[in-house]
């Protein structure tokens, strides 16, 4: 590679990096296109592996973050005597079902860790109420989504 291809191709790193960090639509659009092309000199490959990677953390963070207020209303479902929130929280239970299936793979199960989504919904539901719940997460995966009766 010459001298002036050399510094062509570092310039032209230097302004994706530059676009990544000004305009990060623009950047997708741009790596997007360098796929499509398969134009592997266009692509931003430090920016691109870490938004790869990124994406697949995101995927587990957004199920595990539904898993744990799914678990938190149920518990305050069965656990709570408290009869005005009922319906609310049914209500609550069935959305967190629903976004959990739109989200879910059978990989991506595998990779979310119930028990201790269980604990920290724990930590929420008995900084509300005082309750006694159980030390171990009571529901499997299967008990989460089982649907309520009427939903």
């Amino acid at each position: 590679m010459s001298y002036i291809d050399k510094t062509t191709q570092n310039h032209e790193i230097a302004k994706m990096t530059n676009l990544y960090e000004t305009d990060f639509v623009e950047w997708t659009i741009k790596q997007a296109q360098a796929l499509n092309d398969r134009d592997l000199k266009a692509l931003d490959w430090n920016n691109f592996k870490e938004e790869i990677e990124d994406l697949g953390k995101e995927q587990i963070h957004d199920v595990s973050s539904f898993i744990k207020r799914l678990i938190e209303y149920k518990l305050k479902l069965e656990y709570s005597s408290h009869i005005y929130p009922r319906k609310h929280w049914q209500t609550e239970i069935n959305n967190f079902q629903d976004e959990i299936e739109r989200r879910l793979t059978k990989a991506l199960l595998n990779k979310i860790d119930i028990d201790k989504e269980y604990e920290r919904a724990k930590r929420l539901v008995l900084s509300e109420y005082k309750l006694d719940l159980p030390d171990k997460c009571p529901y499997s995966f299967e008990d989460l989504m089982e649907r309520l009766p009427g939903n």
